[in-house]
């Protein structure tokens, strides 16, 4: 069979339910290892700006990723999409099975469970929170990856949204059925097309901006009250 590129969107519903029951299930276990997931002292525009941060510095990992897995540093770009709910991090060239799959693992390994088990050891709130939130916020990264690793020949391109990426392979991908994942397109192979130019290194939506100054002041307001 001759290489497809197969375009494949994220089921945003389906995997903010995933995310959500993470979240619980690591609230459930941080509960039982008698750690408070509250941290005391903190306004909430502090926390709620580091939570940011926090979640920004996830992206960056999946740059990182990127550059170690071979990715020309000058192909990664970031944006944010909040209307959406998320913060992304694209690499603009085609890419190899490994150099993804050691992106795609980043942000959980570093700031999720090796931090996780820290602010547990040491008792710290404020990391064991940021660190089970974003464990919780890398549940379609854990998916990718799982769905990825099954695939023996692929290589993986942006499609330029960031709720979808292209798949490259030899492989019937529409046979590999995915609760969190959909092929939505299926168009022949030609290397031209996934050879990017004119990209923006860093992209806001003006509904992100909205928002992001909309927190701020709920949570100026609230910590004046």
């Amino acid at each position: 069979m001759n290489k497809k590129a197969y375009v494949c969107k994220m089921k945003l519903a389906s995997a903010n339910v995933l995310s959500i029951l993470i979240l619980i299930i690591m609230g459930i276990i941080t509960i039982l290892l008698g750690v408070s997931l509250y941290p005391d002292k903190i306004s909430t525009i502090i926390l709620f700006t580091v939570m940011i941060l926090y979640f920004w510095f996830h992206e960056v990992l999946h740059g990182i990723g990127f550059i170690l897995g071979g990715a020309n540093r000058k192909n990664v770009t970031y944006g944010i999409e909040l209307e959406k709910g998320v913060f992304y991090c694209m690499a603009y060239q085609e890419l190899t099975k490994k150099n993804i799959l050691i992106s795609l693992q980043m942000p959980f390994t570093v700031i999720g469970v090796i931090t996780y088990i820290i602010g547990i050891i040491y008792k710290i709130p404020l990391l064991v929170l940021l660190s089970s939130m974003n464990i919780s916020g890398a549940s379609m990264d854990l998916v990718m990856f799982f769905y990825i690793s099954r695939i023996k020949n692929v290589t993986y391109s942006e499609s330029g949204n960031s709720d979808e990426f292209v798949l490259i392979s030899d492989e019937d991908l529409t046979k590999k059925k995915n609760m969190f994942i959909k092929v939505v397109d299926v168009k022949d192979y030609n290397e031209k097309d996934y050879q990017f130019t004119g990209f923006k290194k860093f992209k806001i939506t003006k509904k992100s901006i909205i928002i992001i100054v909309v927190f701020l002041l709920l949570g100026l307001i609230s910590s004046i009250i």
